[in-house]
């Protein structure tokens, strides 16, 4: 009978997931008494999981089974307590438990000893004020049971459009299909999904680890790469192969822009007595764009005929240079990105008024740097700021403008995820302009900048609109274009008034309103209203830059422009020209600010801890040293693998090259045609989906993780209830994702060695 019991537990040990000596595990112990009444709402509340090692897997009666019935022998006794597979495990704090069932334990990872590590939940958006919901913030969900996309309200807009005369009809016209209010549930923060970390076991020690926690790469990895954990790297001299070993920040190239910063960062931090780890400062992206002026604006521009000096009309766009600007710094032998920027650089090039200046549009920083003695961070951030001051100004740049915006509750500029500390002490805007205009103190004590101001003190002068700089993204260029709108709508409605009055009094009114426009008490003439608009639009903006005084700074960066024109200033070079010495350098990841948030909330780079940030830093610099570009070659394809028993031909490698060869022709052809459609879909706003055949053979061409998440938002856009916006974002991502794997093909096509 003990045979036969060992034999059956042998069998479901088959079809069990077994744990090996050494795995960490936790054990759940039930509580008894007072607490095991208390607790009967659940397990969790009823007892409590301890931390463990298993020491051996045996064969064994489970633990509990009563004293009396151990005595019992035969088939009896095997029927009524069946032997199983049973675990000893050693709880920390040094005493051992034997012979626990398997439904005792839950395996947890071997770094954080937790059993799963969550994320951050991906943002959600409110679908009448389409702004986001917090996480802790209640919401009104509609209860769906089918694939049609729930509509998602935040509590204002739910009890406006419940206390609406129509709220069918309001809903109907807000997302395009029957909604009943009635059906709408209440959600808190438990009830939004919960997005978990994956594992990855170790190939020595044969103990499992969170991704995030054993800083495993994992994207594009082949399913054999063997990986070893850290303490097995240690202690038992094992080593990473080369996929998955990722390059440090150090080994990014440098600028003439990253020399100064890094140099004055680490000057300033000396000159205090910081002791810390060098600060790495690199410049990763600077890429040349161009800010297209809105129409209704270079409509306005024209009417007014507005020129400039040298006789040119408004230019319908702005070239300038983005860039943007990390700084790492290594944290227990892993680097930390605690530090972003992008700036934008309008250089003499560029027409005015724009011309010679440049925008700190925004800047982001999580609370990871250490020094001794602590707290140092301002001095970093100010330093680097100087820096670029300094840098600029030495180039030729006149002026710089910088956005005082502190983010809302919830909100990302650059690093997805905060520290709660962060999150629940956010800077307010008079606040974040202080810590602005005492960096500029110091940098004005120095003799970098001359002086500052805000833009009502900067154009106290202000005659037409044409002297406002736009920059990309800035709040000056919406509120130009919608002030246009608004003066466009007046102009109509008053059209529109005109001939009604002119007609009432039949040919008296006629005789009067020309004998009016004579003398000029009538309509204004064309000239005169033109000059009304343009007065109007001035008084506006003006009123706004008092309102707004305290979000934008204008440095005035040389003494020998202050008190001149902003737009007359000549950049003091022999030449009056300004010529960056920083190379074109593109990265799809960090080229836009939007890509590279978009991307980290998908894939879940978080640096709301500091496990996370190495983690999500180590993504990045795989991205950054374009290591995504490299396909990595599995263990059965690498050099000597062909080489076996019949010693692997010339002939039989050449085909393998034509084969791989053909697979990237066929692949080009797919990316191409989707690239293709999506350009019409922009450029005609159709926004219409790739055809389902083709978006299979993209989908079979990706890895998986983007795989799920593409096909989940291709079935979603098929729904007719979904937005416009909506889908007009997953074609834009679809554009991008099929620009950056033709570049990656054809750089494969280029080196044949990447074939592989």
């Amino acid at each position: 009978a003990a045979a036969a019991a060992e034999r059956e537990a042998a069998a479901a040990a088959a079809h069990e997931d077994v744990l090996e000596s050494g795995f960490c595990v936790e054990v759940f112990f039930p509580a008894v008494g007072k607490r095991a009444s208390a607790g009967a709402d659940g397990p969790a509340a009823a007892g409590e999981w301890r931390t463990g090692t298993v020491m051996r897997a045996h064969v064994g009666q489970p633990a509990g089974v009563p004293p009396a019935a151990m005595s019992k022998a035969g088939g009896a006794h095997a029927a009524m307590y069946p032997t199983a597979i049973v675990y000893d495990v050693m709880i920390r704090g040094g005493v051992e438990e034997k012979s626990l069932p398997r439904s005792r334990l839950r395996l947890v990872c071997s770094t954080c000893l937790t059993d799963k590590r969550t994320f951050k939940p991906p943002p959600m958006y409110c679908e009448k004020c389409l702004a986001g919901i917090h996480q802790r913030w209640r919401y009104w969900d509609e209860a769906r049971e089918d694939d049609t996309p729930s509509v998602k309200l935040c509590n204002r807009c739910f009890a406006e459009m419940r206390n609406h005369a129509d709220p069918a009809g309001a809903m109907q016209d807000l997302v395009g299909r029957p909604v009943d209010l009635s059906f709408f549930i209440e959600r808190k923060e438990k009830d939004r999904p919960e997005f978990v970390d994956n594992w990855v076991q170790c190939e020595e020690c044969h103990g499992w680890h969170h991704w995030v926690c054993a800083l495993f790469k994992g994207e594009d990895t082949p399913e054999d790469t063997e990986w070893y954990c850290e303490a097995c790297r240690k202690n038992r001299r094992r080593s990473l192969p080369d996929e998955l070993v990722v390059p440090g920040a150090e080994a990014l190239p440098h600028t003439a822009l990253s020399r100064v910063l890094e140099e004055y960062v680490a000057t300033e931090l000396t000159a205090a007595g910081v002791t810390a780890s060098p600060v790495i400062v690199r410049v990763v992206s600077c890429v040349e764009k161009a800010e297209k002026v809105n129409e209704s604006v270079k409509e306005h521009m024209a009417a007014q005929a507005q020129t400039r000096a040298d006789g040119t009309a408004y230019p319908a766009e702005f070239p300038y240079r983005s860039k943007c600007v990390l700084a790492f710094q290594q944290q227990k032998g892993h680097d930390v990105c605690f530090f972003a920027m992008y700036v934008q650089e309008y250089g003499s090039e560029c027409p005015p008024p724009n011309t010679n200046r440049v925008y700190i549009s925004y800047l982001d920083s999580v609370r990871y740097f250490q020094s001794a003695p602590e707290h140092k961070r301002t001095l970093v951030y100010h330093a680097i700021l100087v820096a670029y001051l300094q840098h600029v100004k030495s180039l030729g740049y006149t002026h710089a403008h910088i956005w005082v915006s502190p983010p809302k509750q919830g909100d990302d500029y650059i690093f997805y995820g905060h520290p709660d500390d962060m999150v629940n002490k956010r800077m307010g805007l008079l606040k974040l302009k202080q810590w602005y205009e005492k960096m500029l103190d110091v940098a004005k004590a120095r003799a970098v900048v001359a002086d500052y101001q805000d833009m009502l003190e900067e154009f106290k002068g202000l005659e037409s609109v044409s002297e406002i700089p736009l920059f990309s993204g800035d709040h000056w260029a919406a509120s130009i274009h919608n002030k246009l709108k608004e003066e466009n709508k007046k102009a109509e409605k008053a059209l529109g008034r005109q001939p009604s009055s002119s007609t009432a009094g039949g040919a008296a009114g006629a005789a009067g309103a020309g004998s009016a426009a004579d003398t000029g008490g009538g309509p204004k003439a064309p000239k005169a209203a033109k000059q009304s608009s343009m007065n109007d639009m001035v008084e506006a903006l003006t009123e706004e830059m008092k309102s707004m005084r305290n979000h934008f700074i204008v440095v005035t960066l040389h003494a020998e422009h202050l008190g001149i024109s902003s737009n007359a200033c000549k950049p003091p070079t022999p030449d009056e020209r300004i010529h960056d010495p920083d190379p074109i350098m593109s990265n799809d990841l960090v080229d836009s600010r939007a890509s590279f948030l978009e991307k980290c909330q998908v894939f879940h780079w978080q640096f709301n801890e500091l496990r996370n940030a190495q983690h999500s830093t180590m993504m990045l610099l795989y991205y950054l040293h374009n290591r995504h570009r490299v396909k990595p070659v599995p263990a059965a394809k690498r050099p000597g693998a062909l080489s076996g028993a019949g010693g692997g031909s010339l002939s039989e490698l050449a085909r393998v090259q034509r084969s791989r060869t053909l697979k990237i022709e066929s692949a080009m052809a797919d990316w191409s045609q989707l690239l293709k459609h999506a350009d019409a879909a922009t450029r005609n706003e159709t926004w219409e989906l790739p055809p389902e055949e083709l978006f299979s053979r993209i989908l079979s061409q990706i890895n998986r993780s983007k795989r799920d998440i593409l096909h989940d938002k291709y079935t979603q856009c098929k729904q007719p209830s979904t937005s416009v916006m909506a889908r007009s974002v997953f074609i834009r991502v679809l554009k991008r994702i099929a620009e950056s794997f033709i570049s990656c093909l054809l750089n494969m096509q280029q080196n044949p060695s990447l074939q592989a």
